[in-house]
């Protein structure tokens, strides 16, 4: 029988899609392989990105969700996480949308969103696959620190270790610290440790201990010898980056790019709750390391503190050993006979010098006597304390030959001011050490009697 072309041409048109529609079903969905941790945003866009998929996420999905599949398709594993975090999933052709169900969607019992299909030439069936059993949905993920096995007070506990050890980790002269702005390790630079309050931080060179970041991102392209955190940011590491040690994110992710290397355990904890810990822990800890910087004075100021005081107060002593020297040995014996009464009488005398001042600023004419006392008694003092010194020195073992006064003095003053900065028993020595010399200043009338207090007199005769 002979067709003619009209029917030849209408045959062709219908089994076209047939056939279209036989090649498509016969094509198999790509599977996935994820395991993910973070928010639910950011797991929708990782199985979009990984399936293929174009989605259009809408409203707040900041809570943190925990997603691990195996050869599942992508638009069922979009099914199943919409489903377990109560979504609403529409699609539009190849377009999937998703937003959080309302209340009264909620409510409606077995509701499930199917996608429109547009309408299509029926296509036979395609042939029959082993059936693949679905993966039980995942719960829902609450907002909760607790959910990723931290508590708000383990996150604290963690934020608070990190800022101590980044303090005492940070004060040497190969460590890098900034406060209130980014810092970036250059390739050809290493430093022992770096450390950022409220900036970011590219490690693009070598650090040899931890590289931690309070408030910002870390970006690693280079190599750290030890751990990777950052609080309130996200880890970016790089294909160049080496770490050694551990590598974690609080409030943030984790995102490592191919060829990254990572020898610890690689952590990250989401989570709108978990950056509001954070940033109160921040806020905190930012302000303490800002005091104690302040409080903290660099090595070479300390250095010149101790010089200048030590070449004051021996100044003083060798100068009153020069120009009295009797009176400074009256002093000396003093000290030594009578080191317990002279500390008490020199505590009494400081007691007694503010009131004293302050009634002779009161009356007028006794400001010139209380301006003389205020330049006056910091001298004896200091004459009293160079004293002490001299009498601790002549108690060091020196040779006989060798020990002359000069040598006694400094001496003790080196031993003085070296205690001195042991913390709180320094500032006791050093105290008691001044009260002594002052005491011993009132009781000789600075030398001028060499022992203490006059006796006393009856009827305008001294007693025997």
């Amino acid at each position: 029988m002979k067709l003619s072309p009209p029917l030849l041409l209408s045959a062709a048109l219908l089994a076209a899609p047939l056939s279209l529609a036989q090649d498509s079903a016969d094509a198999p969905s790509p599977t996935l392989q994820l395991q993910f941790r973070g928010t639910l945003r950011d797991a929708i866009q990782k199985i979009a990105e990984e399936g293929g998929l174009n989605v259009v996420i809408t409203g707040d999905l900041d809570t943190p969700a925990d997603i691990r599949l195996k050869n599942v398709s992508a638009e069922q594993a979009l099914r199943t996480v919409a489903r377990a975090h109560a979504l609403k999933l529409q699609r539009d052709g190849a377009i999937y949308t998703l937003r959080p169900m309302t209340d009264a969607e909620k409510e409606e019992d077995g509701v499930e969103e199917h996608p429109s299909e547009p309408a299509h030439v029926p296509a036979p069936l395609p042939p029959p696959a082993p059936a693949v059993a679905p993966p039980p949905p995942v719960p829902p993920v609450a907002g909760h620190p607790s959910d990723f096995g931290l508590d708000e007070d383990e996150i604290k506990e963690r934020v608070r270790d990190q800022m101590k050890k980044a303090r005492r980790s940070s004060r040497g002269s190969q460590d890098v610290v900034a406060r209130g702005r980014s810092l970036e390790v250059a390739e050809d630079e290493t430093v022992d440790s770096a450390v950022v309050y409220g900036g970011d931080l590219r490690v693009k060179g070598h650090v040899n201990e931890d590289a931690v970041v309070f408030g910002g991102n870390l970006e690693i392209s280079g190599h750290v010898e030890g751990d990777a955190h950052a609080f309130g940011g996200n880890v970016v590491l790089g294909p160049d980056a080496q770490v050694e040690g551990d590598v974690s994110a609080y409030g943030g992710s984790v995102l490592k790019k191919e060829g990254a290397e990572v020898e610890g355990r690689t952590e990250s904890f989401g989570g709108a709750n978990i950056g509001r810990v954070l940033a109160k822990e921040l806020k905190n800890g930012i302000k303490e390391a800002k005091q104690d910087e302040d409080k903290e004075p660099d090595s070479g100021g300390r250095l010149a503190s101790f010089m200048l005081t030590f070449a004051l107060l021996f100044g003083m002593g060798f100068l009153g050993q020069l120009f009295f020297p009797a009176r400074m040995k009256a002093l000396g014996a003093e000290i030594r006979a009578e080191p317990a009464r002279s500390g008490a009488v020199g505590l009494l005398g400081a007691l007694a010098l503010v009131p004293a001042l302050v009634m002779l600023a009161i009356t007028g004419i006794g400001i010139p006597l209380a301006l003389a006392l205020i330049v006056v008694v910091p001298v004896l003092t200091g004459w009293g304390l160079t004293a002490v010194a001299s009498e601790l020195g002549s108690r060091l073992p020196l040779p006989p030959r060798r020990k002359t006064q000069a040598l006694v003095l400094a001496l003790g003053l080196l031993v003085l001011l070296v205690v001195s900065r042991i913390p709180v028993l320094g500032s006791l020595v050093m105290v008691a050490a001044t009260l002594v010399g002052l005491g011993a200043i009132i009781r000789t009338r600075f030398g001028h009697r060499p022992q203490g207090f006059p006796e006393p007199i009856h009827g305008g005769q001294r007693t025997p």
